[in-house]
């Protein structure tokens, strides 16, 4: 049992070597920012609401994601640690992070299938459409695998 686990961290080590070093020999190509207007930075920045600074704002995006995480992992702690919480603890923990995963599928289906169908040249009404199909389709998975009584 503990030389297969050896074993597939090796494996695994060989593949992540092998892809960064895929990744540090591949030509990039270098690509200069369109469109440099005369307007400057400064004034486009002042123009543009607080939402949108934030939501450009790399910082924000890290608060975020190391709230998610420590939100993720205190959730899970409350779940797996039994009869040391009480038992509402752990429900609404359970809750959490089920409602956390199934948030995360639907946004990762329905920005995959949006920026894929952007990528082949539809627009944004369409490739909304499609996300949108591919999540109803998702619901209505879930909804014959719950009359099926599956789960």
């Amino acid at each position: 049992m503990a030389q297969s686990a050896v074993l597939l961290s090796v494996l695994f080590g060989i593949v992540l070597v092998a892809t960064v070093a895929y990744i540090s020999r591949h030509e990039w190509r270098q690509y200069a920012v369109a469109g440099g207007g005369s307007v400057s930075n400064v004034a486009r920045t002042e123009k543009r609401s607080v939402v949108s600074r934030t939501a450009d704002s790399p910082t924000a995006w890290a608060v975020v994601f190391l709230l998610a995480v420590v939100a993720v992992g205190g959730a899970t702690v409350v779940f797996v640690s039994g009869t040391t919480t009480p038992e509402w603890a752990t429900q609404t923990a359970g809750t959490v992070l089920a409602g956390g995963f199934v948030l995360g599928l639907a946004l990762y289906l329905f920005y995959g299938s949006f920026v894929s169908a952007r990528g082949r040249g539809l627009n944004r009404a369409q490739a909304a459409a499609i996300g949108s199909w591919a999540l109803g389709l998702l619901l209505i998975t879930a909804v014959v695998v719950k009359l099926l009584g599956l789960v």
